[in-house]
């Protein structure tokens, strides 16, 4: 009912939508973008749905919908004592990596820009702090890794938003793309290692499946921008595999 509405008779944001996939996807026919419009729709729909699921739902049944495929990656670096940064695009349901907390024994904290309607930022803070996710604004997050480095922790940073201020850009989806460069800039002042989250949808009993994939683990030594552009490769690949879980909606390419 919530994607009948939405998607055809409100047409929340069609045109932007329609846009984006037809940039991002030039190869394709418009009964291809169409299809994969209303899929996306379908799925923006459940993600709204499933983030109202987990303010109510208990720890075994949200374990139950996310499974952590290879948490060994993190666990043999936070072994070493290392901090970790965890970079993911908004992909799949990108919220249900609160439940992370509960398959590791070290810190876990989401690193968030406070939301400018404080009745929402508290809703928000509620549904992303249920099972121990410690939250941490952006503008902490440098102080805190550097003062905590005795307490190694895991920071989860969701990287793919318009970038206000910053100008570098990288081949993203067959267009120029200007992106976030702050999760890189923090890997080189701290040494912490990085690594990519991808949250995808499961065809057996879990709704779905968080796997990491190292970046880089000698950020001090990378090149300039090599970790910004690994991110954005590994996202575009998840993207092109299936598009319709990537958010769409957004107003990614406002300014070129």
């Amino acid at each position: 009912m919530l994607y009948f509405v939405l998607y055809k008779i409100l047409r929340y944001r069609y045109a932007v939508v329609l846009q984006n996939l037809s940039r991002s996807f030039p190869e394709r026919s418009y009964a291809d973008i169409s299809q994969v419009a209303a899929g996306f729709y379908r799925h923006f729909c459940r993600i709204f749905l499933e983030m109202g699921m987990m303010f109510f739902v208990s720890e075994r049944k949200m374990k139950n919908r996310v499974r952590v495929k290879n948490p060994e990656l993190l666990e043999q670096f936070h072994a070493k004592g290392q901090n970790i940064i965890i970079m993911l695009g908004h992909y799949g349901n990108w919220e249900s990596l609160n439940i992370l907390p509960r398959y590791f024994n070290f810190n876990l904290y989401a690193v968030y820009k406070p939301l400018s309607n404080a009745f929402f930022n508290r809703v928000m803070q509620r549904l992303r702090s249920r099972f121990g996710l410690r939250l941490l604004p952006m503008h902490k997050v440098g102080r805190h890794m550097l003062t905590k480095k005795a307490q190694a922790g895991a920071y989860i940073l969701v990287s793919d938003q318009f970038p206000p201020n910053e100008a570098h850009t990288v081949r993203f989806l067959h267009q120029p793309t200007r992106v976030i460069t702050g999760a890189e800039r923090l890997a080189k002042t701290t040494g912490a290692t990085v690594v990519y989250a991808s949250v995808k949808k499961t065809a057996g009993p879990a709704d779905w499946e968080i796997s990491f994939r190292l970046i880089c683990d000698a950020p001090a030594v990378s090149l300039p921008y090599e970790i910004t552009h690994k991110f954005t490769e590994y996202l575009e690949e998840d993207i092109r595999e299936n598009p319709q879980y990537w958010l769409w909606t957004h107003r990614r390419w406002k300014q070129q």
